[in-house]
């Protein structure tokens, strides 16, 4: 799968060879019309007098130009199951356009979902091991991390807006936090029901107007995280009020997850927000060349220490508040995954173009509706505002959380 991965362009389909036994997704220019997920024959042809598209044996309508994206054969049966020839689905009726990235986790060695989890890009994922975790003398741990952290993990994620984010303006909403699968913040997590579980995002670098912007939950860390454009993302999972363990039954009904359906591509629908398949992963010893951390720490060496800004028999950590110092970390793990995945397309980040203030239309409050009941006497007349639910508690305080394994034995990171 990861050294099969081939780039995955997007442009005009015409007359021409695609790969054997690959399989293409279809989208519509205008984000509109049908789209499918289905194997090639080898062969891409325009059907007679429609715009339209001859994929096999199937002709595919669409609204405005077509185009496609070619997906190999070993991903499309790793990334997405075994798609059937007429698997066809509805592309959303969210006009919203399909973002297609990477998102990175910083991970211990075992191997979970990232479904009610945080996430991040290169930057992101830097920012949170230099602040909570490798300045831990003796293990690679965290205030809310007991597990060491060995390695970051790398996806590929597909995303789409649900029509009721995009209308605010928003490919991306808030990022929730989770412990141990069940959504803590920001506020009541009301946002899930407002918007279906669409895939958040936040970053610390404020808009020209002054205003928050996309920095929350986590304002603190504005004008205090110095990695260049660092993003943090959530994958709003199943069943996110309850805790894993109680994730069963019925609650996915009145609480899905965004994660689609195997063989379909993100269309917008509420439970259908994003798709993802683990791509690769680099160790923490590899990105700091570190033959054996135990041998490091065992002979005097610490890779940061908060007090001084630097390390000890290391440097690759120095200079927390330099902004050239952390885009060299961030240039540094690029060219690493690029050396170990040479065949894996570079992607670019989307704009994180969450909004606060749009998204929360009674900011700082978190509700999203109010009831108005009116008093009348012979005196006066009185409008009084009620939140539909109870105010509600400050944003969460936590930066990072745990979760359970499938057996509910050892607790495991919450990116953030």
């Amino acid at each position: 799968m990861e050294d099969g991965y081939q780039p995955v362009h997007s442009s005009t389909l015409s007359r021409g060879d695609l790969a054997q036994g690959s399989a293409v997704i279809l989208e519509s220019s205008t984000g509109h019309g049908q789209g499918k997920l289905i194997p090639s024959n080898g062969r891409a042809r325009r059907c007679a007098g429609v715009a339209a598209v001859l994929i096999g044996a199937v002709c595919l309508g669409a609204a405005g130009t077509v185009h496609f994206r070619q997906v190999p054969r070993n991903e499309t049966e790793t990334m997405f199951s075994k798609v059937q020839k007429d698997s066809t689905i509805t592309m959303a009726e969210s006009a919203a356009k399909i973002h297609h990235f990477y998102m990175y986790r910083v991970q211990n060695d075992e191997d979970y979902s990232p479904e009610n989890q945080d996430m991040a890009n290169i930057g992101g994922a830097l920012w949170y091991l230099h602040n909570e975790i490798i300045w831990h003398h003796w293990s690679r741990e965290g205030t809310y991390a007991s597990t060491p952290k060995t390695r970051i993990e790398r996806f590929l994620v597909f995303t789409k807006a649900t029509p009721e984010l995009f209308a605010k303006g928003m490919n991306f909403g808030v990022v929730n936090a989770y412990d141990l699968g069940k959504c803590t913040g920001p506020f009541a997590c009301e946002n899930l029901k407002q918007y279906g579980p669409v895939v958040g995002c936040e970053s610390w670098t404020k808009p020209d107007s002054g205003k928050q912007g996309n920095s929350f939950p986590h304002q603190q860390w504005v004008g205090k995280n110095f990695y260049p454009s660092a993003v943090w993302y959530s994958l709003p999972g199943k069943c996110s009020s309850l805790n894993f363990w109680n994730q069963t039954g019925s609650c996915e009904k009145e609480e899905p997850s965004g994660k689609c359906p195997p063989g379909v591509v993100p269309s917008g629908d509420w439970t259908c927000t994003y798709t993802y398949q683990k791509v690769g992963e680099l160790s923490i010893n590899d990105i700091e060349a570190l033959p054996s951390f135990s041998d490091f720490v065992s002979n005097g060496g610490r890779e940061y220490d908060k007090l001084i800004d630097k390390g000890t028999n290391m440097t690759f950590w120095d200079g927390i508040n330099d902004s050239h110092a952390c885009q060299a970390r961030i240039d540094t793990v690029n060219k690493l995954f690029e050396a170990k995945y040479p065949k894996q397309p570079v992607l670019e980040d989307p704009t994180c173009d969450f909004d606060v203030d749009k998204f929360y239309p009674y900011f700082p409050e978190g509700y999203f509706t109010t009831t108005t009941t009116t008093t009348t006497n012979k005196h006066s007349q009185r409008r009084h505002h009620h939140p539909k639910k109870h105010r509600l508690k400050n944003p969460l305080k936590h930066s990072k959380h745990q979760r359970h394994n499938q057996h509910h034995h050892a607790s495991h990171h919450h990116q953030q």
